[in-house]
């Protein structure tokens, strides 16, 4: 009932909202076209947040259709005909096509059947972790948790482990951490930084290099999961040494031989990520490609492996992949964000410079290191309690207002950087079931519950904030 309740609150909000600024006197020096946009906005924040994501995303798409002066076909074009929307939709068929050949699975025992894993507990706790950081960092999120959340029940059931087990839970602790932390280190399939740099792109014009991401995500990724293993390392090994698990007698079926499909479908990622990569490392070479955009390596690859045969028939099906292999609610929640952010962003409303004015004395009063301390902590502390995808929308929303007032007083940050903090630091979510479905998933398992996640969730989440603006300054 509570539950029930609270939805039906959250609904009645999120209409209001939506609905009140057709009756409102003017505010804020906003016209009414700029008041129903923010009423939109708003609106579809807290239906996100309390009722669904899947409705009240086309809800908010229809309302903005209906303010004068935004037609339907701007509101498609700014959501669907989005690039970032496509990058998702063939970044997932690809990951799709890599997990039915069985290459996915292959990769992750190639670090857990290695002789380093079967040296002991704790070495087989960083390598099982290790595996899910460099799969997670080019896969989607929850594609890699449930990919790992299988391998975790295969391994407890050949180690004989129950729940309450220091192992199995220290396990999938770190399974759900790590699986954020791979998600912030590189934007490759991942809605979070693709959302952040793809309303970057819409705004300026110009897009965010891979390069440019990974300068920062990549080390900040991986001082994070060393302190996560130090984290869980101080938290259960007194329990590791009475729990005396044999991990040198476990076993986990191989894959067998390699298949023509299984390196077809690699090669096709690789070359992709290879593409991605020498766009933002050799720009000037590359510059043709470039300017194709940062879709068309997908895109190509997608059509590679549905058109190419092998052993008989293409590697992916196109209509399999769009079914089963594309989440299609995550991709309808993404294209409602940045028709939002386009629209709120727009010069021609004024929202944005009326937020700009708002918060402008306090982030100047910070100077720059200051102001980008609260920019990573309220997104990373935001992305801990709501949606990822709500957080990134706000966040980038507000630094976009307040960035250029902070220039004229002499405070200048890096738009660029910004974004890309802001989709990073989305990522980052450790601590609470509403916070990103993976981490509901591990505290709702019987291998690990709300405490947990809570527990070191939350220390590692308070870490993230000075690493990532360490990595940042420098």
């Amino acid at each position: 009932m509570k539950i029930k309740a609270r939805s039906l609150i959250g609904l009645l909000i999120g209409l209001l909202l939506m609905a009140l600024p057709l009756f409102l006197p003017l505010m804020g020096g906003l016209n009414r076209e700029a008041m129903r946009v923010l009423g939109v906005f708003l609106g579809a924040v807290v239906l996100w947040l309390f009722v669904d994501i899947t409705w009240p995303s086309v809800l908010a798409l229809l309302a903005l259709a209906l303010v004068p002066g935004i037609t339907t076909n701007a509101v498609i074009a700014a959501s669907f005909g989005n690039a970032t929307i496509w990058f998702l939709v063939f970044s997932f068929l690809l990951t799709y096509a890599m997990s039915r050949t069985g290459f996915l699975r292959r990769l992750a025992l190639a670090f857990l059947n290695s002789r380093l894993a079967r040296r002991g507990t704790w070495a087989f706790v960083c390598m099982f972790l290790l595996a899910v950081l460099a799969l997670g960092s080019f896969i989607a999120p929850t594609v890699t948790f449930l990919m790992y959340f299988a391998l975790h029940r295969e391994v407890a059931e050949a180690l004989g482990l129950k729940p309450g087990s220091a192992l199995a839970r220290a396990l999938m602790i770190g399974t759900a951490c790590v699986t954020s932390i791979s998600c912030a280190m590189t934007p490759i399939a991942h809605t979070f930084p693709l959302m952040a740099m793809g309303f970057y792109e819409s705004a300026t014009g110009q897009a965010i290099t891979y390069l440019s991401y990974l300068k920062i995500g990549l080390p900040a990724g991986i001082v994070l999961f060393l302190l996560t293993l130090l984290l869980l390392y101080l938290g259960f090994q007194k329990a590791f040494r009475a729990e005396k698990v044999d991990i040198a007698a476990l076993r986990l079926s191989a894959s067998g031989d390699f298949t023509a499909r299984e390196l077809a479908s690699a090669l096709v990622f690789f070359l992709v990520i290879l593409a991605w990569l020498l766009s933002g490392i050799l720009p000037g070479a590359f510059q043709p490609l470039v300017e194709l955009g940062t879709v068309w390596p997908a895109m190509l690859g997608v059509a590679l492996l549905s058109a190419v045969p092998v052993g008989g028939s293409p590697v992916l099906d196109i209509k399999q992949g769009m079914a089963q292999g594309v989440s299609w609610a995550s991709i309808l929640l993404c294209a409602a964000a940045l028709a939002l952010g386009k629209f709120v962003s727009d010069e021609q409303y004024g929202i944005t410079a009326l937020v700009g004015e708002s918060l402008q004395p306090l982030m100047t009063s910070l100077g720059s290191v200051g102001a980008l301390l609260v920019l990573i902590a309220a997104t990373v502390v935001m992305t801990n309690f709501m949606s990822n995808i709500v957080t990134t929308t706000l966040m980038y929303n507000v630094s976009a207002a307040v960035l250029p007032l902070m220039a004229l007083a002499g405070n200048a940050l890096d738009a660029q950087t910004v974004a890309i903090l802001v989709g990073m630091c989305a990522s980052l979510a450790f601590a609470t079931p509403p916070a990103i479905a993976h981490i509901a998933l591990a505290a709702g398992s019987d291998w690990a519950g709300p405490g947990d996640m809570l527990r070191y969730g939350g220390a590692l989440a308070v870490i993230s904030i000075p690493v990532v603006l360490i990595f940042t300054l420098l």
